[in-house]
């Protein structure tokens, strides 16, 4: 590690946010991130409201799925945080959500009738997780993102 960088947390990295040319693939993938932080505020909102209102068909499952749904918001808007610090950390559990919202996104995909309004929910859920998942998985992210105690590669 470079003597005259600084590590603000203790965590034996030095902070400052991602580095080099992958900047911009880095900030998309933080843009990506939060755009689904604030899409599962959403549906927790959704889900009380709906409870509420008295919509809900089983008030626990309803609840639960809202709990979810902010607990995964939390994580993702936790990744998003590391990342845009220039930690490494939180590549792994941004990169498995949206493997696995992509797969539930593909299975609506090809479950649902083409033009229908979940259906193009779903490709928009596909889509933006493929694309982020993809760029999380390149060489140049990871290359933006610096290494940990004494060049460690954690991803």
């Amino acid at each position: 590690m470079d003597p005259r960088a600084r590590d603000d947390d203790g965590d034996g990295t030095a902070g400052g946010g991602p580095v080099g040319a992958a900047l911009p693939l880095v900030a998309g993938v933080v843009a990506g991130l939060v755009v689904e932080v604030v899409a599962l505020v959403v549906v927790t909102a959704l889900y009380a409201v709906g409870t509420a209102e008295g919509d809900a068909g089983s008030v626990p499952l309803a609840l639960g799925s809202a709990l979810l749904a902010l607990g995964l918001a939390a994580l993702l808007g936790w990744c998003a945080l590391q990342l845009a610090r220039g930690r490494q950390r939180g590549r792994v559990p941004a990169l498995v959500w949206q493997v696995l919202q992509t797969l539930v996104a593909l299975q609506v995909l090809l479950e649902e009738s083409t033009g229908s309004g979940t259906w193009w929910a779903a490709l928009g859920v596909a889509a933006l997780g493929g694309a982020v998942g993809v760029a999380l998985l390149t060489r140049a992210a990871g290359a933006a993102l610096p290494h940990g105690r004494e060049g460690e590669t954690l991803l």
